[in-house]
């Protein structure tokens, strides 16, 4: 079983891939809050134990059974915020930075038995898929920032390695750009994007935009 530690390196390798493509041990560090030192060290370890390697341009990969880890812990972390959101009423910030905790209790069973009771949920709160319980087929994605003016687009979900920013995740609140928001944008360019949602005319920051994936409406 693997530790808490050893889980934290595998979810943060698991949301890099998944959004980036690209995750570099310099990523992992800044995505952990950790010294560059400490995710060497730790993939060492992670190496060794069969979980990671690297790709051969200095990226790293979860193999086979660290996928298969890094799936549980995702899917845990993002049962647990559903939990803490719907049922508690925390809000985005909130139920992402305690699930954190939640996750590394949950047994098979409790994880079972949550799942049900919160009616077999596929997302999380911030619109991401639970890894083993979402249909991974669908609309093509893509960042509201690549949005073309006169395209009308629905917020799919927010890019995991942002839901720790609170500031960030009010903003977005406030602006209503929550999973399942309809908008269309009017203007695109690199001071950032105009928006028509509902009857209002938005102003959203080209950054705000990058971490936003929307799907076609």
């Amino acid at each position: 079983m693997a530790t808490s530690n050893v889980e934290h390196y595998l979810e943060a390798i698991y949301v890099l891939s998944v959004e980036t493509q690209n995750p570099y041990s310099a990523r992992v560090a800044e995505y952990l809050g950790v010294s560059p030192p400490s995710v060497t060290q730790a993939m060492r370890r992670l190496k060794r134990d069969g979980l990671v390697e690297d790709d051969g341009q200095k990226a790293l990969r979860l193999t086979a059974k660290g996928l298969a880890e890094a799936e549980k812990v995702v899917r845990r972390h993002r049962l647990a915020e559903r939990w803490a959101y719907d049922v508690l009423g925390l809000d985005w910030a909130e139920c992402h930075r305690e699930a954190h905790h939640l996750e590394h209790a949950l047994t098979p069973l409790i994880e079972e038995r949550l799942w049900q009771s919160l009616g077999r949920p596929t997302t999380c709160p911030h619109g991401n898929p639970i890894p083993g319980l979402a249909d991974s087929d669908g609309d093509p994605l893509h960042t509201l920032a690549e949005t073309a003016p006169g395209e009308a687009v629905v917020v799919d979900r927010v890019f995991e390695q942002v839901e720790g920013l609170a500031d960030f995740l009010k903003e977005l609140e406030e602006l209503g750009l929550t999973p399942g928001t309809e908008l269309r944008v009017t203007q695109n360019t690199q001071a950032g994007l105009t928006c028509r949602l509902g009857d209002q005319r938005i102003a959203i920051p080209l950054e705000t935009a990058r971490r936003l994936l929307v799907r076609p409406r």
